[in-house]
């Protein structure tokens, strides 16, 4: 199903896609700090290793945005010609999402709502996020707490990504199934995203940065079927790091990382991947744990927070370089276990009940963004 213009997988998006994933966990690393839904004394300097991590710390809330652009990149390379050739159909394209994606998040939200209960005794109030009731559990379960019925941060509130990614992957299959001008589809979703923004930024963030994603992939693939891939190497290396520069000497709106900088930075490793296949080849598992560490950093830092209650420790205990380290251990090898005892059992067994087919091995990256 992938483009011939670039390899089976690209090893880098994969690792980008891990990175991205642990610097969402920086930026939380605040929520140590939160007594209810308010942080007490906290002082964003002191966070561990913060001369080594200051950009994380301030700016890993962007990262989701770069997962958004990610995904656009990514689904238009995987599946954007065998859904315009009808070859994956609409319950085939659903069975994929669904087995990937949703085993966790219940498994997830149902150990966070467990959390909640006891800090609700422990703590005497919930923990960073407020609305844990029926209402919120029907969106949660549902996948749709981002679409502007809910009232608040609920449960695993980080999961509000993928429930807008759940939204995009809607759009996304309909405009390559039924719109003759993908590229016309993608700048409406874009021109409708910055509309959106004021009023609703969750989705609008998505609609912009998902859809420049699928146009930076049309725009290399188109780049390098005409001029090369060494002269498309060289375009998007001017583009992105003037990009940067930009960025490093201004502080730009949210629209220029969504349209510009991130789209341009992903087409720019792909391209590189294209290049050199092999490239980063040993590093690529690290792509594997990023949706498992990213639904499960919320739930870990709830069990930190209850233990170190438990034990009589402050708050103060998680500037603790050692404390740092312990989390991020147990993040990655819980990250991991998940993965190869879970999500990928699950997503196997799921795709064989709902397909009816047998899974054949495939160098086909899993999408987990």
């Amino acid at each position: 199903m992938t483009s011939p213009v670039f390899p089976a997988r690209l090893h880098c998006l994969d690792l980008l896609r891990a990175l991205a994933a642990l610097a969402v966990v920086f930026w939380h690393w605040q929520h140590f700090f939160y007594v209810g839904q308010e942080t007490v004394g906290f002082q964003v300097e002191a966070q561990p290793y913060y001369a080594v991590f200051a950009v994380l710390y301030r700016h890993g809330a962007r990262a989701v945005d770069l997962f958004f652009a990610l995904s656009g990149f990514i689904f238009f390379w995987l599946y954007a010609d065998a859904i315009a050739r009808g070859s994956v159909r609409a319950w085939h394209f659903t069975v994929l999402r669904f087995s990937r994606l949703y085993p966790l998040h219940f498994a997830t939200f149902v150990m966070v709502w467990a959390l909640q209960a006891v800090a609700q005794q422990q703590l005497g109030e919930p923990f960073v996020y407020p609305h844990n009731d029926g209402y919120h559990a029907l969106l949660n379960l549902l996948l749709v707490p981002a679409w502007g019925f809910e009232s608040g941060w609920s449960f695993n509130a980080p999961i509000w990504s993928v429930s807008v990614e759940v939204l995009l992957y809607l759009l996304f299959f309909c405009t390559l199934r039924w719109c003759r001008w993908p590229v016309a589809g993608c700048l409406a979703f874009i021109a409708a995203g910055a509309w959106l923004m004021p009023v609703h930024p969750k989705i609008a963030t998505g609609l912009c940065a998902f859809f420049a994603g699928g146009l930076a992939f049309m725009i290399s693939k188109a780049l390098i079927l005409r001029c090369g891939k060494q002269a498309t190497l060289s375009g998007l290396a001017l583009i992105s790091i003037a990009a940067w520069c930009y960025t490093y000497v201004a502080e730009p709106d949210p629209l220029v990382l969504d349209l510009l900088v991130f789209p341009s930075t992903i087409a720019l490793l792909a391209v590189l991947q294209a290049c050199v296949p092999d490239m980063f080849q040993r590093q690529a598992w690290l792509g594997e744990l990023s949706y498992s560490t990213y639904l499960l950093h919320f739930p870990l830092q709830l069990i930190f927070v209850l233990a170190a209650s438990a034990l009589g420790a402050e708050r103060n205990v998680f500037y603790a370089e050692w404390l740092f380290i312990l989390y991020f251990v147990v993040l990655i090898a819980a990250g991991f276990t998940s993965y190869r005892y879970f999500e990928a059992p699950m997503q196997r067994y799921l795709r064989r009940r709902l397909l009816r087919v047998a899974q054949k091995p495939s160098s086909r990256p899993q999408v987990s963004v």
